[in-house]
């Protein structure tokens, strides 16, 4: 599903883990057209909307697929029970939130009871990604749901990745930590809208940066490192 221009236009919880370690990276990839291969995100398109519509395992053709959505699903089932016990909360699946006009994060997965939230972010295809402790992504939908939610305590988050072991980890925030990173994602958001935000090189943020192949400070970072 394409994003709407409103969505495109502004941050998303995604791209904050990039933009807090180099402002610049927001306006440069809106700026430059990305280049490089959309086959794998097509690919996580897919496995991501066979969990959002909970299609039967029988119905997925594709024996991968099928084995993502089968461990996502005993993940996510080992977490809830380990969150909720045998209740059942409301459920919402790829719900978007925002953040004043900053930014806004759509949530794989969100279950609701009482004062806790268990929210879900599914990483399907393989590779490793930042667990969910240190995860900045993960930390931006919780405080999205805090803000939006002005009843929730406590926000359960799940990274879920199906060809890793484990295949998921997790992490508990309580509103009080969320309220606090808040006011670091802001400056983090104000830095990447800002005039002329300040470039800065790294293995993360450059990795998926449309503006890479024009950057003059990526280049000489990387000229410094072929020349030591």
């Amino acid at each position: 599903m394409e994003r709407s221009e409103e969505v495109q236009a502004k941050l998303s919880a995604s791209k904050l883990e990039a933009s807090s370690l180099c402002p610049a990276f927001f306006q440069a990839s809106k700026k430059f057209a990305w280049n490089g291969d959309r086959d794998s995100a097509s690919e996580g398109t897919i496995r991501h909307e066979n969990e959002e519509n909970q299609v039967p395992l029988e119905d997925i053709d594709d024996d991968e697929r099928r084995k993502c959505a089968y461990r996502s699903r005993v993940a996510l089932a080992e977490c809830r029970e380990k969150v909720f016990g045998d209740k059942v909360g409301i459920v919402a699946r790829e719900a978007r939130y925002w953040y004043e006009d900053l930014w806004s994060g759509q949530l794989d997965y969100m279950e609701t009871l009482g004062v806790n939230v268990l929210i879900a972010d599914y990483k399907t295809l393989h590779g490793s990604h930042t667990p969910a402790p240190q995860n900045v992504q993960l930390l931006a939908q919780a405080v999205l749901v805090i803000k939006n939610h002005p009843e929730i305590e406590n926000v359960y988050a799940v990274l879920i990745e199906p060809f890793n072991d484990p295949t998921y980890t997790t992490v508990k925030y309580s509103r009080k930590y969320l309220e606090e990173k808040a006011m670091w994602l802001e400056e983090v958001a104000k830095r990447a809208y800002s005039d002329n935000p300040d470039q800065v090189a790294g293995s993360k943020q450059c990795k998926w940066c449309s503006a890479l192949y024009v950057c003059p400070t990526a280049r000489t970072a990387m000229v410094e490192i072929l020349n030591k």
